[in-house]
């Protein structure tokens, strides 16, 4: 590819290793002719590594500056052919300028200036642009300013754009996961130091009612009340471990899907009876809608896993809730099976709802008031649904509630 050839006055001088003379004696006219043209040949070497030269004239106001020259790689770059790019068009375009060098200034106008007046010979930036297109481009501008040998002034700049925009791109990537692995790590290395206590507290209960029970004088009412606490805390505690192996298993992607017939009636009467008890003791209504006509609708899917989603969800919906009602139901949706849990309860503050659904998180934990639990019930879920092909989502007001869908495939058991 060419550009429009630079005045001789102008050109980069590059000796050659043998002289002139030497050469024309033994290979006459025709090396001369081909060191004459390697400013040509050098640019287009430019072109070739993605870059696009130039040579911009400096005119009698730095803003009336042209260019004499410009690789054809800027109709990729920019979207402009040669012909029509100019320097008050590339200036319109800026929007953000970085130096490289301290002696840059963030503006291309005092830049120019600069060179101009001999305090600048040579700059490096980054410029984010806006092409005619609409579209955000980030490209690096390298120039050494052109010196005229009698005036000893800056005439003008030869420089070279790349196209920085998937290295930018690359670095943003790189750069958000790693705000996504430190933020992993904080709220694994916050958990860690919470589990002692969410272990200790059910086996303290465990250990210390166990031993009331066996004393002798203990009444009736008391042992029944006692065994009622023992066997919380154990199911609490089996929880806790439950929660903690599954996740590393899904952390380590060892996690299996089993699927086979499903009976959606019994599951849901299974989840309600599971719950009634501790929505009785909070004076709470807890009540499931199948919305089906049918008595057993039987389905393929990995039922354990099914089953703990909704009682992942129905938990933080009984747990959150101080009064009012806990609702469950599902409904056939476009060839999925669509699940809900709604609740009366506190709600999902704005600030906490963009990561409800990461390991380890707990909305609460920025306040003086815990809840019992790991924080990975939403994960586990979340990572239980996706195995299953579907999706879950949920619509929160703070101090009104909250609803939490998800959806598997509808596939229905063959009859034959």
């Amino acid at each position: 590819m060419k550009i429009n050839k630079i005045k001789n006055k102008n050109k980069i001088n590059m000796r050659p290793a043998t002289s002139p003379d030497y050469l024309n004696c033994r290979f006459g006219k025709e090396v001369e002719e081909q060191l004459n043209s390697s400013g040509d040949l050098f640019c287009q070497a430019i072109e070739n590594s993605d870059g696009v030269p130039y040579q911009l004239i400096f005119g009698s106001r730095v803003e009336e500056s042209y260019y004499l020259s410009v690789g054809y790689g800027i109709k990729q770059l920019l979207g402009i052919i040669p012909d029509e790019f100019t320097e008050e068009l590339f200036q319109k375009m800026i929007e953000v300028i970085i130096p490289l060098s301290d002696d840059i200034p963030d503006n291309r106008l005092e830049t120019l200036e600069k060179i101009t007046s001999g305090e600048i010979q040579k700059y490096k930036t980054e410029i984010l642009v806006t092409t005619p297109d609409g579209e955000k481009k980030w490209i690096r501008d390298s120039a050494v300013a052109i010196i005229d040998d009698k005036t000893g002034r800056a005439t003008g700049l030869l420089g070279i754009f790349f196209d920085l925009t998937e290295h930018k791109q690359t670095l943003l990537q790189l750069e958000k996961a790693m705000d996504r692995a430190t933020e992993s790590d904080r709220l694994k290395t916050a958990f860690l130091n919470n589990l002692p206590h969410e272990i200790r507290t059910p086996l303290n209960a465990i250990v210390g009612f166990s031993t009331l029970l066996g004393e002798p004088g203990q009444k009736t009412n008391d042992r029944m009340e006692f065994r009622d606490i023992i066997t919380h805390s154990s199911d609490h505690l089996l929880e806790i471990v439950d929660d903690v192996v599954e996740i590393s298993k899904i952390e380590a992607k060892i996690v299996r899907i089993m699927r086979k017939e499903v009976n959606l009636s019994e599951m849901f009467q299974r989840v309600y009876d599971r719950f009634k008890p501790a929505a009785d003791e909070k004076k709470i209504l807890l009540r499931y809608d199948a919305r089906m006509d049918e008595k057993d609708i039987i389905i393929i899917s990995d039922g354990y896993k099914l089953f703990q989603s909704l009682t992942n969800l129905l938990s933080n919906a009984v747990k959150f809730t101080g009064e009012g009602k806990v609702e469950f139901g599902f409904s056939i949706k476009e060839g999925k099976i669509e699940f809900y849990v709604s609740d009366t309860g506190i709600g999902i503050g704005l600030e906490h709802q963009p990561n409800i659904f990461k390991p380890f998180y707990q909305a609460e934990s920025n306040s003086t008031k815990r809840s019992e639990g790991t924080g990975l019930g939403l994960s586990i879920a979340k990572a239980y649904i996706e195995l299953l092909g579907g999706t879950i989502w949920f619509n929160s007001e703070p101090g009104e509630g909250s609803v939490f869908c998800f959806n598997v495939p509808y596939e229905r058991r063959l009859t034959i």
